[in-house]
């Protein structure tokens, strides 16, 4: 009864509690740092859209802010804009390289789902199901390549 008790209290505390301090050693802070390698799809002055290190549809592509930011609740407007305009792209991109019809945005803030407690969001097309739980620097290369690509073949891109 208390093991139970122990792991449901477990799988309800948030990872990321929205309260808690900015950690910069989290995995996005060292990457930003410059301390950890990165598959970087497409950056701007105040975001980087980049490949996560596992997914379930090929052509996930995350969107972070540079600044460290734990949650939604501490954006400003204008990097909450900035996010989601980087999204739009990414996942224009994405239909590009995948043919995908659709997408999806997913945001967390302090829930258990919340692995990385610097506020991302997963753009993820609704390619065919191919989980990675683990990719390779060469499976986040070849995903990168791909979607990277079809951004340089944005209309207006030159």
């Amino acid at each position: 009864m208390l093991l139970a008790l122990a792991l449901q209290a477990a799988a309800t505390t948030p990872r990321c509690p929205l309260n808690a301090p900015y950690d910069p050693t989290n995995p996005f802070a060292q990457i930003l740092a410059g301390k950890a390698p990165a598959s970087i799809v497409a950056q701007t002055r105040d975001m980087i859209a980049l490949v996560p290190i596992a997914w379930e549809h090929p052509g996930h592509v995350l969107v972070i802010p540079r600044r460290g930011v734990r949650n939604l609740d501490d954006m400003t407007a204008t990097e909450m804009a900035d996010a989601l305009l980087l999204a739009r792209r990414v996942a224009a991109a994405q239909r590009r390289a995948y043919g995908n019809t659709g997408y999806a945005i997913q945001q967390n803030n302090g829930g258990g789902a919340q692995h990385v407690c610097h506020v991302h969001f997963h753009v993820i097309p609704n390619t065919p199901v191919e989980k990675v739980e683990s990719a390779t620097p060469a499976q986040m290369e070849a995903v990168r390549a791909r979607v990277a690509g079809a951004l340089d073949r944005e209309p207006g891109a030159e």
